[in-house]
């Protein structure tokens, strides 16, 4: 018998992978989106939808093995939306799902829930998280929250920088070394954790599947410390393309947040590059352990950072993305 799961936020970069990912290891997939939603990253797959107004039904969840509770939202115009998608979204499942009989709820969260660190040694789950964005506090505070009040086996994945084929952040450096311009922020060196959307999504699945992860939290990175000049090169080579590295000051990117943040009122939507990304930019080091997830989840990677870049450019290339 197929297992069932429940992915909220699927159409998104992250949860169209994890979508694809859970159909092929046979996986009955259920949607969980809004009505707005652009589901083109969903279409022609052999999935079920319902919709966020929908989930105060219990008989929706009936029968299901896993929910997987990525929706989130990454950039909003003040502290409140954050909090409102992030936390009271949270709580409405948590709710509806108190006397279910799901095997496990899984959290995909944030590295932004633990926050930077004050050196180049890498966070572990055991160190006090320090959120400096709302992203992460509202991450952080579902966070929280499904610990104090899920009563159903619950694992929480905080995800460093992801990349991989339907990422729009990353594809903007893409983008610009294609140019011949590669953007470096700040003039001192800044180190961060990252993991290829591929292995993102095996560890989230194993992570359900092993009873060892329940009541457990784990960051998901790929083990490696890389630098902006690391990652940069790898594109390079991918794209057999040499860039000019320009050091954008971080002042300079704070004045760009804070336009962006008056434009804000006369637009639809908040700015990529909005002072809560220019807080977390600022920092020097955003790097993480993978020690805890390869001990109990048995995580392996299965592409270097060098392999999956050129998987990523290749999908961009062919998706006329690039």
């Amino acid at each position: 018998m197929k297992q069932k799961a429940i992915v909220t936020g699927a159409n998104g970069f992250i949860g169209c992978n994890l979508v694809k990912a859970l159909i092929a290891k046979h996986y009955d997939v259920t949607c969980l989106v809004r009505k707005t939603s652009n589901v083109e990253t969903l279409k022609n797959l052999p999935v079920k939808f319902i919709c966020w107004n929908e989930i105060n039904d219990k008989i929706l969840f009936e029968n299901q093995d896993y929910i997987f509770h990525l929706a989130a939202k990454v950039k909003a115009k003040n502290k409140r939306k954050y909090f409102e998608a992030n936390l009271e979204r949270t709580k409405i499942l948590i709710s509806v799902l108190k006397n279910s009989n799901l095997k496990k709820f899984i959290f995909v969260s944030s590295q932004s829930a633990a926050g930077p660190c004050k050196t180049k040694i890498p966070k572990t789950e055991k160190d006090t998280e320090n959120p400096i964005s709302h992203y992460g506090k509202s991450k952080l505070a579902a966070e929280n929250f499904i610990k104090d009040n899920c009563k159903i086996p619950w694992t929480i994945i905080r995800p460093s920088g992801v990349f991989g084929p339907y990422d729009k952040d990353f594809l903007i450096y893409f983008k610009l070394i294609k140019k011949g311009i590669a953007p470096l922020v700040g003039f001192g060196e800044k180190f961060f954790s990252l993991i290829f959307i591929d292995d993102l999504t095996d560890l989230i699945i194993k992570s359900a599947e092993n009873p060892k992860a329940n009541f457990q939290t784990f960051f998901a990175c790929d083990g490696k410390i890389y630098s902006q000049k690391d990652f940069i090169k790898s594109i390079e080579k991918a794209m057999q393309k040499k860039s000019i590295k320009i050091n954008i000051p971080i002042i300079s990117i704070f004045k760009l947040a804070i336009f962006n943040e008056m434009l804000k009122f006369f637009c639809k939507n908040q700015f990529t590059l909005n002072f809560q990304k220019a807080k977390e930019m600022r920092e020097k080091y955003w790097i993480c352990s993978s020690e805890k997830s390869e001990k109990i989840l048995n995580f392996n990677l299965k592409f270097s950072l060098d392999e999956a870049i050129e998987k990523t450019y290749n999908w961009y290339k062919k998706n006329k993305w690039l």
